[in-house]
């Protein structure tokens, strides 16, 4: 076994991904502080690190249940840190019970900050943060595994998308509000496009051991019908919300960054069976999502 470092520690939990759960508590944050003007600096700070302490020990653990499934052991496409995990157990840098116990540290440091957090602000968050811990652990952990039941997707919308920015906004105003809804939408459009698009080079390892995600249940060529759904779905609800006054003005300057989604959706077209040649699309549409998730975090913060 390697020798570890904190450097070993913090890569197993492929921080390289941690911006899908910054950027919407974030944007919660910011929704706050235009509709009611407050921010709390020590709220935000709980919030965010709750958050990435749940998003780390998630990703471990994930990397844990696929090892027991085999996915990520029979996966040879050399994509990494996009596809097939960490690859810290196939690589002996950690063993199997050190990967799901440092994933339950990781857990449990998120959960007494997210109860410090229900304890100070309220009840909601704990349905909030019950609902974000419970599917994220059973997304891969027998024998609910909703990755491999076609939920995965949705999953991961909901939790880095809705629950996330909401979760955030509460925390802040100790209310829910129609804008943080909708406003949570693309995010949980253009997250899912990210896991989505990243099953595709997994997609003979995931079929081989039964994890049927969307991919595997749609087959290659229908599954990039859905991408353009997901990423079509995102700007549509950006348009709509600016015109029912539900986001800001300034939202729709996200539409520049269409010509990612565009890009992303051409070169998944031709190459969908050619898993280096997806770099180029799986990297857009990260950009696609950071950069989407930034504008409308600053349309907030300085509305027109």
């Amino acid at each position: 076994m390697a020798r570890k470092t904190i450097t070993t520690w913090i890569m197993a939990t492929r921080p390289q991904f941690f911006t899908v759960i910054i950027l919407p508590i974030l944007l919660g944050t910011a929704i706050a502080w235009h509709s009611l003007g407050v921010f709390s600096l020590a709220y935000f700070i709980l919030s965010l690190v709750a958050g990435i302490f749940s998003h780390a020990g998630i990703n471990v653990l994930n990397d844990y249940f696929d090892h027991l499934n085999q996915s990520d052991d029979i996966n040879l496409t050399p994509l990494t840190p996009f596809t097939g995990g960490s690859r810290f157990i196939q690589q002996g840098i950690l063993s199997p019970q050190e990967t799901y116990y440092y994933g339950w540290f990781l857990l449990t440091i998120a959960i007494i900050i997210g109860l410090l957090l229900v304890w100070i602000r309220g009840l909601p968050l704990l349905w909030i943060g019950l609902i974000g811990i419970l599917s994220g652990y059973c997304y891969s952990a027998p024998p609910f595994s909703f990755h491999s039941r076609g939920l995965g997707e949705m999953l991961v919308g909901l939790n880095f998308g809705l629950l996330t920015v909401i979760g955030a906004y509460y925390v802040q105003t100790q209310t829910i509000n129609g804008a943080a809804t909708i406003a949570a939408l693309p995010l949980s459009g253009l997250v899912t496009a990210i896991l989505y698009i990243n099953e595709f080079p997994d997609y003979f390892a995931d079929k081989r051991v039964g994890k049927q995600n969307l991919v595997v249940r749609l087959g290659k060529v229908a599954a990039c019908h859905l991408f353009v759904v997901l990423i079509s779905f995102s700007f549509i609800i950006i348009a709509v919300g600016v015109i029912f006054q539900n986001l800001p003005f300034l939202s729709l300057v996200s539409w520049l960054a269409l010509p990612l989604g565009f890009w992303a959706i051409k070169n998944l077209y031709i190459y969908y069976d050619n898993p280096p040649a997806l770099i180029v699309a799986i990297k857009n549409t990260i950009w696609l999502h950071t950069v989407v998730s930034g504008i409308l975090i600053l349309a907030f913060i300085f509305p027109v």
